[in-house]
């Protein structure tokens, strides 16, 4: 499913220029920025990052960084080696990168036989002829015309199972993001730029699965760090800065490494099976719900998704009001699959295991009440199916046409109105975004998102914990208004304002801190 249409904030652009995204085939793009050899523009729909020469400008030299690359040790590449290491390769390797790239000699110290090098003219109709145990991909992935049309090269050219392993630097790792216009992977000769999102669903769309991101931590002295950014397109305030303490202090200081925040990413996938179709697990946690289950049940088997099918998966905590046994009438329904726990452990705990059973391509989850609209699922769905976003929370604060009604009286509606602005805040600050609503039921993500993450939560405050390791994982929500009518207490909502309140607050400062997960296995 394509579509066209601008669905991320779309500047004017600078100038008229033909595009159409080779991830979701949006033809809207944003002008960024641009200097005399190259301009930046963002799609409308995916937001990847790519690069357009002016009309009359000359093309691009030998990339400016293939020399450097020449020069590379075995430890600028710590955490490449490590997750060559961890694969366990027994065979040739496809490596897509320069002739003259430096970790053609680490692969080969390390026993690693290279049965092809592909360059980044390499990739078109012409195939290969041989399959390879694994590939590894450099940064030669941003200079090629069709990054998707190179990964899906690759991946007919993997077994199912076999190991991908890139090594790119990132728009969103801390270097990209500290140096902004001065950083020194700005240049002619690279066309595209990529953060982990739009990297993971360049991935996903030609097949692979179970991707990873590690940063790559690299030392570097100044004299490295000089050589390095006059690499650069231009000369930068950066550059300047460097040079003028390179003159200031003596040759055995200018020589001395230190480590830098991390702009390069080692990026490890596998090489996924055949998808014939688009699969959306819906996850459905019942607690003493019997008023409202079976209306709901009933619009959601009736809810038609064109395109795509659907796996509802109910959770069932074994509840005090015969929530069971009417969950149980809906047994052997198509697509219907019925969980029952032995107890009520919460309802964080509930959609966890709802999650563990999930095989579909996107998930989300969907609350026993009556408290959103249904109909809402056709426009949260579209921009993850079309490979526009890895998540998207259904936003009941945006305004706009869309309708928030409360049933609780003044008073307990201004108190969750200021608790949801008072932790809203927190969570924003705490992960440095801009969310107007992480604690919507509204959650549709792509599966493979949650590969590597460990959650821990059981109760309400697993609403926090899933958006705050999704989001530092790399995948920024992308929020759309939906319909909410809130029910009150006494129509059964479960939400403690004084014990889950605090506890929320606990969770978002240690989620922050704790690693997000164990990542592969």
């Amino acid at each position: 499913m394509n579509t066209s249409r601008p669905l991320r904030l779309v500047q004017q652009a600078a100038q008229p220029i033909e595009f159409a995204c080779p991830l979701c085939g949006s033809e809207h793009a944003a002008y960024i920025f641009g200097a005399s050899q190259f301009r930046i523009f963002r799609c409308g729909g995916c937001a990847l990052t790519f690069s357009k020469r002016p009309a009359r400008s000359d093309p691009p030299l030998m990339h400016a960084g293939a020399a450097r690359r020449t020069g590379r040790s075995e430890r600028d590449h710590t955490s490449l080696l490590a997750a060559l290491d961890a694969a366990a390769i027994k065979g040739a390797v496809l490596l897509v990168g320069e002739e003259q790239d430096g970790l053609i000699a680490l692969l080969q110290q390390r026993g690693i036989t290279i049965g092809r090098i592909a360059g980044t003219r390499d990739f078109g109709a012409a195939d290969w002829e041989q399959s390879y145990h694994a590939a590894i991909v450099s940064d030669a992935l941003m200079r090629v015309s069709d990054p998707r049309a190179a990964l899906l090269k690759v991946r007919r050219h993997l077994a199912e199972g076999a190991p991908l392993l890139l090594s790119v630097p990132l728009l969103d790792g801390h270097q990209a993001r500290l140096m902004g216009r001065n950083w020194h992977e700005w240049q002619p000769a690279n066309a595209w730029y990529f953060t982990r999102e739009t990297l993971n669903l360049l991935l996903l769309s030609a097949n692979f699965e179970h991707i990873w991101f590690r940063p790559e931590r690299r030392s570097y002295s100044l004299d490295s760090l000089s050589e390095r950014m006059h690499g650069g397109a231009e000369p930068t305030s950066w550059l300047r800065s460097v040079e003028s303490l390179r003159r200031f202090l003596p040759p055995l200081l200018r020589r001395r490494a230190f480590r830098l925040p991390s702009g390069t990413a080692v990026v490890s996938a596998v090489a996924a099976a055949p998808r014939t179709e688009c699969v959306v697990s819906i996850v459905v946690p019942v607690f003493n719900e019997r008023a409202t289950f079976a209306q709901m049940m009933d619009a959601l088997l009736a809810k038609q998704l064109p395109g795509m099918r659907r796996e509802i998966i109910v959770v069932e905590s074994n509840s005090t009001d015969g929530s069971r046994e009417l969950v149980q009438s809906y047994e052997g329904r198509p697509d219907v699959r019925i969980l029952l726990q032995p107890g009520p452990r919460g309802k964080g705990n509930a959609v966890r295991e709802g999650l563990s059973y999930a095989t579909g391509d996107i998930v989300m989850i969907q609350d026993a009440d009556l408290e959103y609209d249904l109909d809402d699922y056709d426009g949260l769905l579209a921009p993850v199916a079309a490979w526009q976003s890895m998540f998207i929370l259904g936003s009941r604060h945006q305004g706009g046409w869309k309708m928030r009604k409360f049933n609780d009286a003044p008073f307990t509606a201004a108190v969750f109105n200021f608790g949801h602005w008072f932790f809203k805040s927190v969570m924003n600050f705490a992960l440095n975004t801009r969310m107007t609503d992480p604690f919507t039921m509204f959650k549709v993500f792509r599966r493979d998102a949650l590969y590597g993450i460990d959650f821990v939560c059981n109760r309400f405050d697993f609403d926090i914990e899933l958006v705050i390791k999704l989001v530092r994982k790399g995948y920024v929500p992308l929020e759309l208004p939906v319909n909410y009518a809130a029910r009150s207490f006494a129509e059964g909502k479960k939400v403690s304002f004084t014990r889950d309140g605090l506890t929320w607050l606990w969770t978002i400062l240690k989620l922050r801190l704790a690693p997000i997960g164990r990542g592969p296995a």
